[in-house]
């Protein structure tokens, strides 16, 4: 915060400092709404305010209309003044207060809009499932769309089908454009004949399945394109997704899960020549009451999966169950690249009909009434439009379209490892999530985080790791710990290894010790100074010529 505070006062006294200021001719109606009759000042260091406002007074002929009418920022010299408008022209006194020897800057006093992150699209209002997880906060950070080094975002669901007609999952499908469609020919090489829209394990080929109104809910959770004046937004506004299609079966949900799998590691060895950047996989699908150790191979995938640096989220049972001693089909499965979401409501509590599970379930999402894109035709034609969908069906798109919205926050280091390091990087995404999730009563004790999604805390903490750890090279903090033990916490402008070392004060080296510093991770060293005599040290931390140290006493 102190940090902070100093930059933002070296910014106001930069923006300030500077010599007189363009001159342009300005309107009084024009730009922003601003309050009439009340100008802002920023005045030099040594000049009088008294004498500031007689001089305008003067050239003004106002003999005494312009005066102060507050001060709010006195130590940087900033006045509010107030003037009639029935008998002065804004623009004139505007103009000629920026002639002023005595005044570095000037500006009429104007309103500001709040900036709400909020879609343009006419169904919006019933989206309360998106404000719960403070997606519309997150919104001001990303909408979605790619990663900083440019790689498409890519999601999917395993489902019997979806209308990826509708207007507002057109735009964001997912093509193979490796692929050459209905030539009956693998062009990419990837084991897969005309995948150009994804993959049906039933009909062998990229079929979108049935128009079914389920998959096409789903899909609009994850990623409906947001702010086109069309229906409703998804968590993503801008993302691609894959068709999974005529999953249903368990080798159908194994074949999908394998598909995903080769796509994304042919995208990591091609480094985004071929292949798919999948992040995610979405199953509101599974087996009421089953055991994890009755479907190995099943359950084995999440970790094959992970390891080329997909997580997949899975939604549990729709019934007062604990998935821990009952088990359910995916959640009961033990992968750490596996995120097992129940339901809550539009007030975050745990709805009773829904699986739960110290061990199994990772975190609840709203599932309760949620208004998503739907087909408004019951018969054979479709019909785009919204629909309802309740259930952990709805919760789990929620988290699946949360995984790819991080990876696209402007955050480099985040996410610079994600072809070279795929499951760390997956793992941190992850822990990311579930590490700032909104508590809630109702989910301590039966979820492994006691909180639903918080998309807002993410993206915060994202914010945080990514402006927190990349600094110029300085010790942060030194903490005299007892029994002559020392905590240092540090900043490097890499994340190469540095020399941590203790001088005395004739400067003879007492102590060194190579550090590397950690991404997305406190950096800190602890040293026990118990063998030192009685004197006053200095600790250093540098790369080369670049050193940053601190003196410390020994008693």
């Amino acid at each position: 915060m102190t940090c902070r505070l100093l930059f933002f006062i070296t910014f106001i006294c930069f923006t300030f400092g500077g010599a007189a200021q363009q001159l342009r001719t300005v309107a009084a109606g024009d730009g922003p709404e601003r309050r009439s009759g009340e100008i802002l000042v920023h005045l030099m260091p040594d000049a009088d305010l008294n004498t500031v406002l007689a001089d305008l007074n003067r050239q003004t002929s106002q003999v005494t209309a312009i005066s102060l009418k507050k001060t709010p920022a006195p130590k940087w010299h900033i006045h509010l003044l107030q003037f009639d408008e029935s008998t002065l022209e804004a623009g004139v006194l505007l103009t000629i207060a920026r002639k002023h020897p005595g005044i570095q800057s000037v500006q009429f006093n104007y309103k500001s809009e709040e900036r709400n992150t909020e879609p343009n699209d006419p169904e919006w209002w019933r989206q309360d499932n998106m404000t719960l997880i403070n997606a519309p906060k997150a919104w001001d950070a990303s909408t979605g769309g790619v990663t900083p080094a440019g790689d498409t975002i890519v999601i999917t669901a395993l489902e019997r089908g979806a209308y990826f007609t509708h207007p507002d999952l057109t735009p964001n499908r997912w093509w193979n454009w490796k692929e050459i469609p209905g030539d009956g020919i693998d062009n990419d090489g990837n084991g897969y004949i005309d995948d150009f829209g994804g993959w049906n394990p039933r009909k062998q080929n990229d079929d979108t399945g049935t128009n079914n109104i389920h998959g096409t809910q789903v899909n609009g959770i994850m990623g409906a394109a947001g702010n086109n004046l069309t229906h409703v937004s998804g968590v993503n506004w801008n993302v691609k997704m894959m068709s999974l299609a005529d999953v249903q079966w368990e080798d159908e949900i194994i074949e999908a899960y394998t598909y995903v799998a080769e796509m994304r590691r042919l995208y990591n060895q091609t480094n985004g020549d071929k292949g798919a950047f999948v992040v995610a996989t979405n199953a509101s699908l599974g087996l009421d009451g089953a055991r994890a150790e009755d479907h190995p191979i099943w359950c084995a995938l999440y970790d094959s999966l992970g390891k080329v640096g997909v997580l997949s989220i899975g939604a549990t049972a729709n019934s007062n169950v604990n998935v821990d001693v009952d088990g359910d089909m995916p959640t009961s499965c033990t992968s750490q690249y596996l995120i097992a979401v129940n339901m809550v409501d539009k007030s975050g509590d745990r709805i009773l009909s829904t699986g739960y599970g110290a061990v199994s379930i990772d975190l609840g999402a709203p599932g309760d009434v949620v208004y998503t894109t739907g087909d408004l035709d019951p018969g054979p034609g479709v019909t785009p439009g919204i629909s309802k969908i309740s259930g952990t069906s709805a919760s789990a798109p929620h988290v699946t379209g949360a995984v790819a919205l991080l990876y696209s926050m402007s955050c480099e280091t985040f996410t610079s490892d994600a072809l070279e390091a795929p499951a760390t990087c997956a793992r941190r995404v992850r822990d990311l999530i579930l590490s700032n999730t909104q508590p809630s009563a109702t989910l301590e004790g039966v979820t492994t985080t006691g909180g639903y999604l918080d998309l807002e805390r993410s993206v915060n903490a994202i914010r945080e790791l990514c402006n927190g750890l990349v600094g110029p090279l300085e010790i942060l903090k030194v903490q005299d710990l007892p029994d002559n033990q020392w905590r240092i916490e540090f900043q490097t402008p890499t994340f190469l290894p540095y020399q941590f070392r203790v001088f005395n004060m004739l400067g003879q080296l007492m102590y060194e010790e190579q550090i590397t510093p950690q991404r997305f991770a406190g950096n800190a060293i602890e040293y026990d100074a118990s063998d030192l005599p009685n004197g006053i040290y200095i600790m250093s931390v540098g790369r080369g010529k670049f050193i940053a140290s601190k003196k410390f006493p020994k008693f």
